[in-house]
């Protein structure tokens, strides 16, 4: 063997060695839960709450849940208005406020500005909704204050959104009229111009993430869109965009069907997949759905109804398996698992080293209030 071979084969090893010496790990602390309701009850959750950091505060608000009964025994979702604010004390979170928002929002796109926390359109109890709103907190009278922010072009919820510089992007999302395809842009500098289309995504879809990199590369992962005649497709796909969202290219795919994930990127390039909805259950329960509203013979609508049921009751949960993509490598590989059920419909806060999981839901209809707790560290 020759001295250059030899050379090669050290080399190979430093370079691997380098380049899984920079994998992080997550270290789980205890979970905290949400503040006890009205009445004293204890919190049930939500799933698409509003949440993200507004200076040297956490918010998380909003959502919505099944407060009196679960859906299939006829329960009636609720989209809600209390934000608690929480701040960061020797490395844990601590409530510091609680205060209520002056409209009830759900499945809105939430970014962590400098000065406060951008809300970006979602779901009121009216609809889907087009305006964007900044919240901040005042430490001193214990409140948030709300700001306006130019409208989006439409109503829209459940997109991917992601601020980079000081531009701000919006992308896919359920419209009033399907599910959009579009990538929207804000300039902070110029608001006044409004939203601006600079790009179309692989295919429309909602329920998905969507983050850049240390390299300006922007992400698309998983998601799903839903059809009106037929059950949703769910995405297992992983696209990359080097032009801010004008042309894309496929990356390895996620080994699973990924919809309404809870993903972030991290310092030691990676993205972290913490949970995400892999459509078996969602699946069925769509297409009994479906068959029950085209069946014409009550008996048999209401059986399909029951069996819907059963299986919305019996639902494993999302798992709580960590899937990580390497950049560089451009691979997936399991990094654990959760210390609880995984949390779904929900937005991952990176603060500092810590990475927050706030409530979400668990399993179909059900939710959590625990707010799950990481600190983030290179190997």
């Amino acid at each position: 063997m020759t001295k250059q071979h030899w050379m090669g084969i050290i080399v190979g090893i430093l370079c691997t060695s380098a380049v899984n010496a920079q994998v992080g790990r997550l270290e789980w602390h205890q979970s905290i839960e949400l503040p006890y309701m009205q009445q004293g009850k204890a919190h049930i959750g939500l799933a698409g709450p509003i949440t993200g950091l507004a200076g040297d505060y956490l918010f998380i608000g909003g959502g919505a849940n099944f407060p009196a009964l679960p859906p299939w025994e006829g329960g009636v979702k609720k989209i809600q208005k209390d934000v608690f604010v929480y701040k960061k004390e020797d490395g844990k979170l601590s409530l510091t406020a609680q205060d209520r928002l002056p409209w009830a929002v759900a499945y809105a796109a939430s970014l962590s500005l400098p000065d406060g926390l951008l809300v970006i359109g979602g779901e009121t109890p009216e609809g889907k909704i087009a305006a964007c709103r900044l919240i901040k907190y005042d430490r001193h009278s214990k409140e948030i204050t709300i700001s306006s922010f130019p409208k989006l072009p439409f109503p829209l919820a459940n997109m991917g959104a992601v601020i980079h510089g000081n531009k701000v992007f919006v992308a896919g999302g359920e419209r009033e009229d399907g599910v959009s395809d579009q990538v929207l842009q804000l300039d902070l500098e110029t608001p006044e111009k409004g939203w601006v289309c600079v790009g179309k995504l692989p295919y429309a879809v909602s329920h998905f993430q969507l983050m850049f990199d240390s390299q300006n590369d922007l992400y698309l992962l998983g998601g799903r869109e839903a059809h009106s005649e037929r059950p949703s497709t769910l995405y297992h796909e992983l696209w990359c965009s080097t032009d801010y969202g004008s042309t894309w290219s496929k990356r390895a795919d996620i080994p699973f069907p990924a919809a309404a994930g809870t993903a972030c990127m991290l310092p030691d390039q990676g993205i972290w997949l913490f949970s995400a909805d892999r459509g078996n259950t969602f699946h069925q329960v769509e297409a009994l759905i479906f068959d029950a509203k085209s069946e014409t013979d009550p008996a048999k609508r209401q059986k399909l109804i029951e069996t819907k049921n059963r299986l919305q009751i019996n639902h494993p949960g999302f798992g709580r398996e960590v899937w990580r993509y390497d950049l560089h490598s451009n691979k997936w590989n399991r990094m654990g698992d959760l210390p609880s059920n995984g949390p779904v419909t929900t937005t991952a806060v990176v603060w500092e080293d810590m990475i927050i999981l706030p409530s979400g839901e668990i399993k179909a209809g059900v939710r959590t209030p625990e707010i799950l707790v990481a600190t983030f560290s290179k190997k």
